[in-house]
């Protein structure tokens, strides 16, 4: 009996000393690719319970013996965990952690979204080009967009300029319904070519800085870009005409048929103006034809767009008539001071 006691205290004593027993689980965390060792890295045991490596990437816990995740975590890497059975004196681990790989960011649309592209932009609806817009250029109506300045210069047909964030416009990309309409040479945009075309537009967005756009274009100020009526528009017509000072009329006229059967869609836009222009020499007289024709197969659109802009106009002289210097030699030499230039 005494030897049966003795057996049963023996027991309970090695077991009380297993379940009490500790371990060490120590290591160090490197650099997946480099085998830099890795400072500060956050490494949890247990919920709230947990250390840094130290300046050589080292780290240390003394445990009870038992089953562990640690969870190993670092800005700018991927977070790892690893399950350990302390079952011994000392576990050594030697713990790679991934570099964290960042998607690249792919803009891939012309037209910016609120709240999804990292782009200051504005947007202008048809309700404020019809209230404001009149028989200007196109960019006259953007001037009271932040950051934008238009001006009509010497007030000739199509002289508009656009500046954006102080830069002027062969820095900005212009583009109809995401199609590019700067100069190829200069950048420069003939606004004379697009006077009918607001009859037809959807809306005008500004994006100033660098845009959204997936083309190579001048576009450091910013993107301007037309985006006009098409198949998701609804059906209506809109005819315009406009009398101004100094002989100036316009005429103009926007059909949208909307998405029709068979998924077919028509846009078309027709303007013609004359006038003799409030500065000298600044008569104009010309058109403007804008058809666009859109087909709906599936999920895809295809689009084709076709305009043109038959036109003639004069252009602000830079010449001053003679009497701005000397009368008296302009009758000296059998000019009329009401009507002769110097030229050259």
């Amino acid at each position: 009996m005494y030897r049966n006691l003795l057996l049963l205290l023996s027991f309970l004593s090695a077991s009380i000393f297993s379940f009490g027993q500790n371990g060490t689980i120590k290591g160090v965390v490197v650099d997946d690719m480099t085998g830099e060792t890795i400072i500060g890295v956050n490494i949890m045991y247990a919920p709230g319970k947990g250390a840094i490596s130290d300046v050589n990437g080292e780290f240390e816990f003394n445990l009870p013996y038992g089953d562990y995740e640690l969870t190993f975590s670092y800005v700018g890497y991927d977070q790892f965990v690893q399950a350990v059975k302390l079952n011994k004196d000392e576990i050594f681990l030697k713990v790679k952690l991934e570099n964290t790989t960042l998607k690249e960011v792919e803009i891939v649309a012309d037209v910016a979204k609120s709240r999804e592209t990292p782009v200051a932009f504005s947007t202008i609806k048809p309700a404020k080009l019809d209230e404001e817009l009149a028989s200007q250029d196109i960019p006259m109506v953007l001037n009271s967009t932040p950051g934008v300045y238009a001006t009509q210069q010497g007030g000739g047909d199509g002289d508009a300029r656009i500046n954006i964030r102080g830069f002027n416009q062969r820095n900005i990309a212009v583009m109809l319904d995401g199609i590019p309409v700067n100069d190829m040479e200069n950048g420069w945009v003939y606004w004379s070519n697009w006077f009918g075309l607001d009859m037809v537009t959807r809306s005008i967005q500004v994006q100033r800085g660098l845009g959204a756009s997936k083309l190579a274009l001048p576009s450091v100020g910013g993107t301007m870009n037309i985006i006009t009526k098409g198949i998701e528009s609804k059906k209506g017509m809109k005819i315009k005409q406009e009398i101004g000072n100094d002989g100036f009329m316009r005429t103009s006229i926007g059909i949208t048929t909307g998405r029709m059967k068979g998924g077919w869609g028509v846009t078309f836009a027709g303007s013609y103006k004359q006038g003799d222009g409030w500065v000298d020499q600044t008569w104009t007289r010309g058109g403007f034809l804008y058809l666009k024709v859109d087909k709906k197969l599936g999920d895809h659109l295809i689009s084709f767009s076709a305009m043109g802009a038959p036109q003639e106009h004069g252009q602000r002289s830079y010449k001053k008539p003679i009497t701005m210097y000397d009368t008296d030699y302009a009758d000296k030499i059998g000019m009329d001071p009401a009507t002769d230039y110097i030229t050259g």
